[in-house]
């Protein structure tokens, strides 16, 4: 189903219009997650709380944020964040993981 935008007009002044001029407002408009908020995601999935991310919690937050492949990208995120090569992900690894995941782009819904 496609929709439409809002249409409204741009200069209003007490209700009256001046310059017959009209913008397009979006019905639904979305933004990425910053990278505050995605660490902060990531950290809420951190299921038994040792300050690591498997490589099933990496699973569920990627399926969280919306990825078509979450077992791919939690695959992916241990190849370019884990440095230690551990099998998980810890403090020290954890900006590189919110990198990873900004590049990809995920967007509030």
């Amino acid at each position: 189903m496609l929709r439409r935008p809002i249409i409204r007009p741009k200069n209003v002044a007490d209700g009256c219009l001046a310059g017959g001029s009209y913008t397009e407002v979006p019905r639904h408009v979305t933004l990425p997650y910053d990278e505050a908020q995605l660490k902060g995601m990531f950290k809420r999935f951190d299921a038994n709380g040792d300050g690591r991310l498997s490589k099933e919690e990496l699973r569920n937050a990627f399926k969280s944020l919306g990825s078509r492949a979450p077992g791919f990208r939690a695959f992916m995120a241990l190849v370019r964040a884990d440095q230690n090569r551990d099998g998980q992900i810890n403090d020290d690894e954890f900006d590189i993981l919110v990198k990873y995941a900004s590049k990809i782009g995920y967007y509030i819904k």
